[in-house]
């Protein structure tokens, strides 16, 4: 796993992302058909559409999220006021404090890789335009499930796998595929239980890759976990080590890869394990479920786990579990026979917050080739030079974000709501009878998005 190339038997599996192309090289690799080239990050393949593009995005996360940390840590030590006495609140705060300054610095470190000797912007750009550090597809995204995997999880790890196990029954794969394998325990137990000559495990997060290549290494990574609801003072942030059972076996790599365009040559596996994926991918299960069948050998088996919990923006696309057997069958699988299991979830030892779920997995074989839906990548994202459109809902949403911007302006220390409020009048902008009431009540918004951006 430390080597600088890549697998020879991982290696005739990759495809471009863009256009399925044959990849060549083994340090960097380079698509035959289109020339686009794909780096190695950290020691794995970064098969990412738009490689560089992908890279400029998570770096510009990685400096939201030290940025956050350190305005984090300020914002405990400002909080030692003189006429804050009580000494287990000052101790609450100064180990915050130290723990976000020192955690910021751990994580620069671990995603060295990511990092260019260019100067980065100022931390205010990357607090407007960089997600919200808990966003759904932030660097942050499932980091608790960094401590879960390889700390103190040894109850959900096992029930994880036993559910996996059992839907797969008396399956022996010999190529297996996690996609989604996020930090990575899940497909080292698999690895280690099934023992096909090959795993790889995908994912789109480098820092949850960085932690399971460290991992499947045996190397130790010391990072700071956050509990929910911290059990007592102490809990408040707690420096953990990182540590695997043992040195992965032979045959399990890991790939950056994402889930709706995964690099990989039609038929390259015989088992395919979406675990926790299918209801949070950014894409319709139809699609999702034509790309499985196109990664599967024919009577290849696909094993899906997790809560079915669909909360898509489109009603249509938040389904049922009867609407998942049907689009899974109608992917070209046999129907799914579902079986739930309650499992813990997320349950620190330091944290008196935790959940039980009821997940479900469902094993099916490929049955029939399905049509995979054309992707076809937007003109503007596929090419930056390439003018944005400008559609109606972002034309309002920019006119919105102007007035809003004008309105912050005008907080400049001096002017009070009743002046901020004129201003809106006089540029007929707001009625003279409800300016004030709407500009208390955004910039009291405006204040709790600030708080927002440094709460952990």
């Amino acid at each position: 796993m430390n080597g600088p190339s890549i697998s020879s038997a991982v290696l005739p599996l990759l495809r471009c992302p863009r256009c399925a192309g044959v990849l060549e090289g083994d340090v960097a690799l380079s698509c035959a058909a289109c020339g686009v080239r794909y780096p190695l990050v950290d020691g794995m393949p970064w098969l990412l559409p738009a490689p560089d593009l992908a890279l400029a995005e998570w770096r510009g996360r990685l400096h939201a999220m030290t940025n956050h940390l350190k305005r984090q840590a300020a914002h405990y030590r400002a909080a030692l006021r003189p006429d804050v006495t009580r000494p287990a609140t000052r101790n609450r705060l100064k180990l915050l404090a130290m723990a976000c300054s020192d955690h910021a610095r751990r994580l620069q470190a671990l995603l060295a890789a990511l990092e260019t000797d260019a100067e980065p912007a100022a931390a205010a750009t990357y607090a407007a335009l960089a997600p919200v550090v808990a966003s759904a597809q932030g660097l942050a995204s499932y980091y608790p499930n960094v401590h879960r995997d390889w700390v103190w999880g040894d109850a959900e790890n096992q029930a994880a796998v036993a559910a996996v196990r059992l839907a797969l029954g008396s399956e022996r794969p010999e190529r297996l595929l996690v996609l989604g394998s996020g930090a990575g325990r899940l497909s080292y137990d698999l690895h280690a239980l099934l023992r096909p000559a090959l795993t790889v495990a995908v994912d789109i997060n480098p820092l949850l890759m960085a932690v399971a290549r460290r991992m499947y290494a045996a190397e130790r990574v010391d990072l700071y976990e956050f509990p929910v609801a911290p059990r007592d003072l102490a809990s408040h942030a707690l420096l953990r080590t990182l540590t695997a059972p043992a040195r992965a076996e032979p045959g399990l790599q890991l790939v950056f890869g994402d889930a709706k365009q995964p690099p990989f040559a039609p038929g390259s596996f015989d088992t395919v394990v979406t675990p926790w994926l299918v209801d949070v991918v950014d894409t319709d299960l139809e699609s999702l479920a034509a790309t499985v069948n196109s990664l599967l050998a024919p009577g290849g088996c696909w094993v899906s786990t997790g809560t079915l919990f669909f909360q898509q923006a489109d009603p249509a696309q938040a389904y049922s579990s009867e609407e998942v057997q049907e689009i899974v069958a109608g992917a070209g699988f046999e129907s799914p026979q579902m079986q739930a299991s309650r499992q813990p979830y997320l349950a620190s030892p330091a944290s008196r917050h935790a959940r039980v779920e009821e997940v479900v997995t469902f094993a099916v074989r490929k049955q029939r080739e399905a049509e995979l839906p054309l992707r076809p990548l937007l003109p503007w994202l596929a090419d930056p030079r390439h003018p944005v459109p400008l559609l109606p809902e972002v034309a309002d949403h920019a006119l919105a974000l102007r007035v809003r911007g004008y309105v912050a302006s005008l907080v400049d220390g001096r002017r009070s709501l009743s002046d901020i409020a004129a201003k809106l009048v006089a540029e007929r902008l707001l009625p003279a009878a409800e300016a004030t009431g709407i500009v208390r009540d955004y910039l009291l918004r405006l204040h709790d998005e600030a708080q927002l951006r440094t709460g952990i």
